[in-house]
This record gives C-alpha cells, sequence and structure tokens, in this order.
C-alpha cells in the first residue's frame, strides 16, 4: 500500500489537486472561538484572544489561579466561513494544507500542555507538541497515527508545524486511501523541515468522514492537571493559515522529499 500511496502523492504533486477538492477550503475567513471546550477547572483566570484577518489567524491564551478541578481545560479556535462561526464542516474530498506556528511560552506546574492543530469529529484528533514529554505527535479522531519521537519540543521552543490532507479513492476505498502528512519545523533548535512522509489513513472510511457530524478543524490546546494555585500556561499560535490552492502542489511536492529524509 505505501507504494501506490507515495505514487499518488508524487502525482498530486505534479498535477494538484482537482480544485473542487477547495470549495469549502477557500471559504474560510475566520474563526470560531471555542473557549473552555473542556471546563474541569472553570474558575480559572483565563485570557483569550483570537484574530481572523484575511487568510491569517491568530490565537493567544493565558490562564492561571485553577483552582478546584478534575482533569482539564481545553481552549481553541476553529476554522469558520465567517468570523464568529460556525466552524466550518470539513468532510472526505476537501483536501487542503494548514500551516501555523506554535509557542508555549509558560507551562508551570501543570501535568502536560497539548498544544497544535486539532479536530473535533468522533473525539479529538491531534497534531502538536506535548511539553511534558516534549513530544512532537498525531493521535485520536480520525487522524491516522504518527509520532515524531520525544524530547524534541521544550517550553519556549517557536515550532512551525504544517498538515497536508489529500483525498483518496473514496470513502470506503482501502486500496486508495486518504493520506495526511505531518511536519514540523523547530525554529528554535533549526530542526529544519522534518516530515513523517504520506501516512494512511486506516479507519472505515479511509479518509476523513463525511455527513451529518461536523469535522471541524483548528488551533488550540488542552491543559492537563494544572495544580489549583499554581498551575499557569501561556501559549501562541501565530500565522495560522490555509495556502492557496495553487501552492498545495508545491507544498506536497516538499513533502514528499522530506518524508525520504525523514528521521
Amino acid at each position: 500500500m505505501q507504494k501506490s500511496v507515495t505514487a499518488k502523492i508524487a502525482a498530486m504533486a505534479t498535477i494538484g489537486i482537482a480544485g473542487a477538492a477547495y470549495a469549502t477550503v477557500s471559504d474560510i475567513n475566520g474563526f470560531e472561538d471555542v473557549p473552555r471546550l473542556f471546563n474541569d477547572f472553570p474558575s480559572s483566570t483565563l485570557n483569550f484572544n483570537s484574530n481572523y484577518s484575511p487568510s491569517i489567524g491568530s490565537l493567544s491564551v493565558q490562564e492561571s489561579n485553577y483552582g478546584s478541578g478534575n482533569f482539564a481545560n481545553r481552549h481553541a479556535a476553529c476554522f469558520a466561513d465567517a468570523p464568529g462561526g460556525p466552524g466550518t464542516d470539513f468532510d472526505y474530498g476537501d483536501g487542503f494544507t494548514f500551516k501555523t506556528t506554535l509557542q508555549v511560552n509558560q507551562a508551570d506546574n501543570v501535568g502536560n500542555v497539548e498544544a497544535g492543530f486539532q479536530v473535533d469529529l468522533f473525539g479529538l484528533g491531534f497534531f502538536g507538541a506535548l511539553t511534558g514529554p516534549g513530544e512532537i505527535a498525531a493521535f485520536g479522531g480520525p487522524l491516522p497515527f504518527h509520532t515524531f519521537g520525544t524530547g524534541i519540543y521544550n517550553v519556549g521552543d517557536e515550532v512551525v508545524l504544517r498538515m497536508s490532507y489529500i483525498p483518496g479513492g473514496g470513502e470506503g476505498d482501502d486500496l486508495n486511501p486518504s493520506v495526511m502528512v505531518y511536519e514540523y519545523n523547530n525554529l528554535t533548535t533549526a530542526s529544519g523541515w522534518v516530515s513523517s512522509g504520506p501516512v494512511a489513513f486506516g479507519n472505515l472510511e479511509f479518509g476523513l468522514p463525511s455527513g451529518a457530524n461536523p469535522g471541524k478543524f483548528g488551533v488550540g490546546a488542552q491543559i492537563n492537571q494544572p495544580d489549583a494555585a499554581l498551575g499557569a500556561v501561556d501559549f501562541a499560535f501565530t500565522g495560522t493559515m490555509i495556502p492557496a490552492p495553487a501552492s498545495m502542489g508545491v507544498l506536497l511536492g516538499a513533502s514528499l522529499i522530506a518524508g525520504r529524509r525523514r528521521r
């Protein structure tokens, strides 16, 4: 299967994905703010600021004084067709590339901060940095699993995240599955671009499911087990964007090359 997936990526890089696949993606023009998506510490002091000016979005969050609670708080901003939402539904045929620059500036007295891209569809999927183990990984929801390893992200690092979704032959087509390419570039450690290469979907749909349940993508973070009095986090996403369809072939071509050199 890997050979056919790689061949498909190369073809996409050469000819691009059909313009119809971008009918949803090209309409993105705002964020749906979703502070306290998880709210196990409802009395925390939260400063949540998002902005989506033409084609580029940002999100900054500071939180402290958690008080009593149980598991985690989670804050997000989802891509939307208009400022304020509702969040856009991404379906099987909606090919895309997402890009953002993440910096977790503070993660004091918390069990872990999971910051990066997320998808809310049949559970929460995630691609980004985990401050506890210093890992960059993708997992959960419909997303195919991949880890770049631990000890590669430190609090304070500025890292560019990029993920590219290439639809397959149709929902349920296991011979021509959709693939995701995960990439990061740690600007602080000068890692350069590191790519997963094409990672095939293995769910029942072999790609992002379509249907009544909206598949919302965005950026955000989950703060796990913060100390009631001493827990404090500060993180920011800048340059959050969906590159124009014309650049998709270039991005996927770069992903293919980087995938051959992945660590």
